[in-house]
Formats: structure tokens, sequence, C-alpha cells
């Protein structure tokens, strides 16, 4: 019995072909041969060096990388430190005093420049009884006696013999 049903199923399996399966077959077996005749032609040597040279420009890509963030470290310390520098600039800055306030100061120093201008035409250096802005002959001798205009007769005589003309006039200037 099981002969006649494995014939039965033989002959219908046979007898019942279906042409629309048999294209479909046909059509499987065109795209196989295909796709076969595509994997022949892949070069899988170069496809291996092709990854290799791929590996290298990655592994260079990464050094440039690495460089490129060691050389934007330093910018950011660089920019760091001139931060702080601005910093310090602005504190001198904000302290500084305003126009007004130099133009102050400086009418200040005119006039204590003034005041020891006025101290030194009242002070008498050479010590003879005579301010400078009076004396005459203003390096006469410790002790020596002067006349009105603070000089020696020492020094009255170098004047009228005019070795010491030079002296009392640049003397006198300053």
């Amino acid at each position: 019995m099981k002969k006649l049903v494995f014939a039965i199923i033989s002959f219908v399996l046979i007898g019942c072909t279906n042409p629309s399966m048999e294209e479909g077959l046909a059509q499987l077996e065109e795209s196989l041969a295909s796709l076969q005749a595509e994997m022949a032609s892949v070069d899988v040597n170069q496809m291996l060096e092709d990854v290799t040279t791929m590996q290298s420009q990655v592994v260079a890509m990464q050094a440039d990388v690495d460089d490129y963030n060691e050389q934007a470290a330093g910018w950011l310390t660089q920019m760091d430190e001139i931060l702080v520098e601005l910093a310090a600039l602005q504190v001198i800055i904000d302290n500084a005093p305003t126009k007004e306030q130099t133009d102050a100061l400086l009418a200040d120093v005119q006039e204590v420049g003034r005041q020891i201008d006025l101290l030194v035409l009242l002070a008498d250096y050479d010590y003879d009884g005579v301010i400078n802005g009076l004396d005459q002959c203003p390096d006469t001798e410790l002790g020596a006696t002067v006349n009105n205009q603070g000089c020696s007769e020492a020094q009255l005589a170098e004047i009228a013999s005019g070795t010491a003309s030079s002296t009392t006039t640049s003397s006198t200037e300053g």
C-alpha cells in the first residue's frame, strides 16, 4: 500500500507541473548565475589592500586629530593667560585717574615746582648771608665777608680782572 500511495503522489507531482513555477525557477537560476559571475569578478586581494590603505589613512587622520587637539589645548592656555592679563589691565584701568584728576595732579606738581623755585631763591647755598636770588657771587668761601650782592673782595677782584665773569654769569642764570 505504501508503494501505491508513493506512486500516486509521484504521478500527481509529475503530472501537475505548473508553468509559472517553472518560469520562476528559470529566473531564479538566471539570477543565481549572474550573482555567481559578479562574485567571480570580485578581486578579494584588491579589497584587502584597499582596507589596509584605509586603515593607514585612519591612523594618520587620528594622529592629525591628536596634533590638532594638542594645538587647541595650547591655544586655550594662551587664551587663559591673555584673559588673566586683560583682567589685570582692567583693574589698572578701573583704578586709573580721570583726566580731571590727572590735570589737578599736574597743577599741584607745577605749584610745588614753583614753591621749590621760590625756596631756592630764598635759600643761601654758600652761607654768606645773601639769599640766592640776590647773590651775584654764589660760590663765596665759607666765612668770607661779602657786600650786599654776596661777593667777597677776592671775588670782586676776579670779576674786575675778567677771570670770573663767565662763572658769575652762568651761576646767576641757574
